[in-house]
């Protein structure tokens, strides 16, 4: 079985590229010559944008799928840390859409994962064995995220009709 262990994340996440980083033409470089290659330039780094979200959606997915096999067998009880790598995941996934019936889907899904989060710490809260902090740390992830959803479901409604006709 595989085993990631913390340093080992961090480690894969530091390598992971860098997104955003902004170069500016050297002093030596005429402006005229600098924008010229703009547009092959931000092409450019759209297709790194969208290499760097579909690496990090990767890495991301072998983290969640490595966190949920060690709490299946046992080895670790990580579900607060499956949770998190779940909540990065569908973060990732937002980040590399704009659409809203596909943002909406991925806000639902991670809404019944809060929820089904808050659950589990709640038992255990009641059991002794997690603190009031940490149910109290899930239930402020679970509005996070229905807060999300709820602000992405206004997005994708048009406007309604005023039923008077007139405008405001």
């Amino acid at each position: 079985m595989n085993r990631i262990t913390f340093p080992m994340l961090m480690l894969g996440l530091s390598l992971a590229p860098i997104v955003g980083c902004e170069t500016k033409p050297s002093a030596n470089q005429s402006p005229a010559s600098a924008a010229e290659p703009q547009s092959k330039a931000s092409h450019n780094d759209a297709a790194q944008l969208k290499a760097a979200q579909d690496e990090r959606i990767k890495v991301l997915t072998q983290i969640v799928e490595t966190v949920a096999e060690q709490q299946k067998t046992g080895t670790v009880d990580v579900v607060d840390q499956l949770f998190s790598a779940e909540s990065e995941l569908c973060d990732a996934l937002l980040d590399s859409t704009n659409e809203p019936e596909k943002r909406v889907a991925l806000l639902t899904k991670q809404l019944d994962k809060a929820n089904d989060f808050v659950k589990v710490l709640q038992a255990r809260g009641e059991a002794g064995k997690v603190l009031l902090q940490d149910v109290l740390r899930a239930k402020s992830q679970y509005l996070g995220v229905k807060i999300k959803l709820l602000r992405e479901r206004s997005k994708k409604r048009p406007p309604t009709p005023n039923p008077t006709g007139k405008q405001s």
